[in-house]
């Protein structure tokens, strides 16, 4: 019954995003402006070194502007989202690009599909429990040494808001702290780049920059890095 549960809170959560982001779709995307120059230095690091017909994964694409638009005129993306309205304005503002309707931890590809990828504020509408799992899947998706870019919380907390940025919206949330989300990252398979702490006005974010690597070399880099903090 607990398992039944759980299962009906995390469809009613998907739906509640899903509703969400299809609702504020125009007024979210009104909200966007141009990349910083931080993060397009992020972007050109991390496409850096592929070759014109790898493509790019951008989970939790949304209407594709900024950064989907930025990775297309470069590579050719795939963009994946819950929210049909959010793809419907995606494929209006972003060429060289193809467009999927999934919750990213079902959606699947073949393993070495992408040169790299990204997912910006998405993982954090993910259930805690499946973000593991999701992150492997990244790393299966990815062709070795391809590289990953995310935003993750840095505070642990998983709710919901009533009215989120005051569009009259709900909205839900799960994730972890910044310490965890690194761990996961590397349990995943991943050897973190970048990881660096910003402000985005009253809001801290870790943006992660990281290279999926074989087992084996994880394992060495991990063990590395574990032995220099002692």
């Amino acid at each position: 019954m607990a398992d039944d549960s759980q299962r009906l809170e995390r469809q009613q959560a998907r739906r509640l995003v899903e509703a969400g982001y299809d609702q504020i779709a125009e007024q979210y995307l009104a909200s966007k402006g141009p990349l910083s120059a931080e993060v397009e230095s992020l972007l050109e690091r991390l496409i850096d070194g592929l070759a014109p017909v790898e493509r790019v994964l951008d989970l939790g694409c949304g209407a594709g502007v900024p950064v989907t638009r930025w990775l297309g005129e470069r590579q050719p993306v795939t963009g994946v989202d819950l929210s049909a309205r959010q793809l419907e304005l995606a494929r209006q503002h972003v060429a060289n690009a193809t467009f999927v309707q999934a919750d990213m931890t079902e959606v699947d590809f073949p393993p070495g599909t992408f040169g790299a990828a990204v997912a910006m504020y998405s993982i954090i509408h993910v259930p805690r429990e499946a973000q593991l799992s999701l992150l492997q899947r990244v790393h299966h998706w990815l062709r070795p040494g391809g590289r990953f870019l995310a935003t993750f919380a840095v505070n642990a907390w998983e709710g919901d808001e009533s009215d989120w940025l005051g569009w009259g919206e709900r909205m839900w949330w799960s994730h972890f702290d910044g310490a965890t989300n690194l761990d996961l990252l590397r349990r995943a398979g991943f050897a973190v780049e970048i990881a660096e702490t910003s402000q985005s006005q009253d809001e801290a974010w870790l943006w992660v920059l990281a290279r999926a690597v074989d087992q084996t070399t994880s394992e060495r880099e991990n063990l590395t890095r574990e032995r220099e903090e002692q």
